[in-house]
């Protein structure tokens, strides 16, 4: 038999939070769902094509044509970028099904043309999502060294701190002198004619401007650029740059990382800051989940 309304409450009042211990029982609860919740590398419940078809809004057929590599392009990318990032579609349809969750207004077609930045855009497929819709899409792009053959890891390094274009000189992605002159993603960027500009996102002031452009856009790249206690010194370098929104998608923590308490506190730390977002004339107006994380975070100017 149903529980009359005036049970409910005697319930609840019995049991407050819903638990036999009450409430230090449901935070205690919590407390255990939180650590399982950030070990848990689950795939996302909703797959990006099961995006795409909740919003009802297809990529062009034009996008489903491969990367234009000649024989030489080829066999280069073959020995520098994961196969699942060849299949051009593929990385359209992840990007497209991530701008139309949390950029949507930069997905409307005949809208308001935006100059947008990406940093950190690969494969470059969110750029030419964002072309096709009539935006300036400018990219940027760096050879991150991710204790590549037991040499520098960016993730590691404080910002501003070790020039790893400096101390990388056997990568062959180098000159010789300092600058990168090549990097992993080059043939299909080429490929697509598409604007990438080449700096180390890990040092600040990036090459632009103040307010040089409408939104600015970060997935699963800024823990390549240093130590989590100081991204929310990138993120000042995104809202210097943006003069509307700023949308950031972090990586999942790696599972050897999760029992790293220096690594998870600033972690956190960024997550809560995050959230809870004021500077700049910019605020926290989404935080979301991706592959099961508090990863997404959209900033606004509201001033």
């Amino acid at each position: 038999m149903r529980a009359s309304h005036a049970e409910l409450i005697e319930r609840e009042q019995r049991f407050p939070a819903g638990h036999r211990l009450g409430y230090p029982g449901y935070a205690e609860e919590m407390r255990k769902l939180c650590a399982e919740f950030e070990a848990d590398f689950g795939p996302d419940p909703l797959s990006v094509n099961r995006v795409i078809a909740a919003f009802g809004a297809l990529p062009p057929e034009a996008f489903s044509e491969p990367y234009r590599l000649d024989a030489e392009a080829l066999e280069r990318v073959s020995h520098t970028v994961q196969r699942k990032y060849v299949v051009r579609f593929k990385n359209i349809r992840r990007s497209w099904a991530r701008l139309l969750e949390h950029m949507p207004e930069l997905m409307v077609e005949g809208g308001p043309p935006r100059d947008v930045l990406e940093m950190s855009s690969a494969h470059g497929a969110t750029l030419e999502v964002l072309r096709h819709f009539g935006h300036r899409a400018v990219g940027n792009d760096y050879a991150n060294f991710l204790g590549w053959r037991d040499g520098p890891d960016s993730r590691f390094r404080d910002v501003n701190g070790a020039e790893l274009s400096d101390t990388v000189d056997n990568h062959h992605l180098n000159s010789g002198d300092g600058p990168v002159t090549d990097w992993p993603y080059k043939p299909f960027i080429e490929s697509q004619g598409l604007d990438v500009r080449l700096f180390d996102a890990g040092h600040v002031p990036y090459p632009f401007a103040d307010k040089s452009f409408d939104s600015v856009l970060c997935f699963d790249a800024i823990d390549h650029y240093c130590h989590p206690k100081d991204w929310m010194t990138i993120i000042g370098e995104f809202t210097r740059l943006a003069r509307q929104s700023v949308l950031v998608i972090l990586n999942p923590v790696q599972q050897h990382l999760l029992t790293d308490e220096s690594y998870m506190e600033p972690f956190r730390a960024f997550q809560s800051e995050m959230r809870s977002y004021r500077a700049n004339g910019f605020s926290c107006i989404h935080a979301g989940l991706q592959r099961n994380r508090l990863t997404v975070f959209k900033l606004m100017h509201l001033g």
